[in-house]
């Protein structure tokens, strides 16, 4: 009892920090990069926009924005209902508050991930991983645009622990995590799913029927974020992938888009192919190791995780 109640002072104190260096303390972090996205479609939410009526969220935010309406662009959020559903506060704010605390979330997230990835080691080697996490480049740069990948690195970290502790409901929160970026989780998550069936435990049923029940609860509440979103979000999905910057892919740092540049006309669509080619060769020696895979959670999802970085094309650098 006292331990939850010392728990739940924390969080609050933590709560109450995180606000208040948002809304109080100045800083010159970016609201046009990345970030713009998820505050754009935060802002339409709050204000009873459907989020993937593009021209409409567009209004709103040129309306919004300092910026002039001819040469304002908007930035599409092109992720899952219950994403957004999950950031709705963030559009509540002004947008440099709004950047800031979701550079704290990630910083949260990724400080919270660090720490469920070193359970169980020495408390000195424990110390020494966040400041070499927060200092990795990759990390920085994600924090410094606002990128979108902190929850599903949490979703991940959650599900090495959670596995290995037999907790339910933080590997269904692990699980739910990593549907907030489909091409990134998804390996991922069907790994999972996999482990589980194959393990025939009651521990394995009973995350099965948790999970479930929580992809029926999203499937639900993504209405509230757009009324017509089993239609909107295909459609969006669609033309986003046709939009000049996406098929030329520009910014792709991906095995598959590399091979696709030296050898062929460096296309995204050639890109795709050679990922199918990737796939099929990594899980014809998934099936071949399976054995030493499925001994450990970790090692699974290691092996996945190294998947999904072969093969995705779509990888920014």
């Amino acid at each position: 009892m006292k331990r939850n109640l010392l728990f739940l002072l924390f969080s609050l104190l933590l709560v109450t920090v995180i606000l208040a260096v948002a809304l109080y303390v100045p800083n010159s972090l970016p609201v046009n990069s990345d970030f713009s996205a998820i505050y754009n479609t935060d802002l339409a939410l709050v204000n009873r926009v459907p989020i993937y009526d593009l021209p409409k969220v567009e209004a709103l935010a040129a309306q919004r924005s300092s910026i002039a309406p001819e040469k304002f662009f908007l930035a599409r959020f092109p992720y899952p209902p219950w994403y957004a559903l999950s950031t709705f506060y963030l559009g509540l704010l002004p947008a440099n508050a709004a950047a800031t605390l979701w550079f704290e979330l990630n910083l949260v997230m990724l400080f919270l991930s660090v720490w469920l990835l070193t359970d169980g080691w020495s408390g000195r080697l424990r110390l020494i991983t966040f400041p070499l996490a927060l200092f990795f480049l990759p990390v920085l740069g994600a924090l410094s645009v606002g990128q979108y990948d902190f929850p599903v690195l949490l979703g991940i970290a959650l599900l090495v622990y959670s596995l290995r502790k037999e907790n339910v409901a933080l590997t269904t929160l692990g699980a739910v995590l990593l549907t907030f970026k489909p091409h990134i989780g998804a390996l991922i998550l069907l790994s999972v799913l996999g482990w589980l069936v194959g393990s025939r435990s009651s521990f394995g049923r009973r995350v099965i029927r948790s999970i479930v029940i929580a992809g029926v609860v999203l499937f639900i509440v993504g209405f509230i974020a757009d009324p017509g979103w089993i239609i909107s979000y295909p459609k969006m999905l669609s033309s986003y992938q046709n939009e000049s910057n996406v098929t030329a892919c520009s910014e792709c740092a991906s095995l598959p888009v590399w091979l696709s540049r030296w050898f062929f006309d460096g296309s995204l669509a050639m890109a795709a192919r050679i990922a199918v080619a990737l796939l099929i060769i990594l899980v014809a020696i998934f099936f071949s190791i399976r054995r030493a895979l499925l001994k450990s959670p970790a090692i699974l999802l290691t092996f996945a995780l190294l998947m999904t970085l072969l093969v995705s094309p779509y990888l920014d650098n």
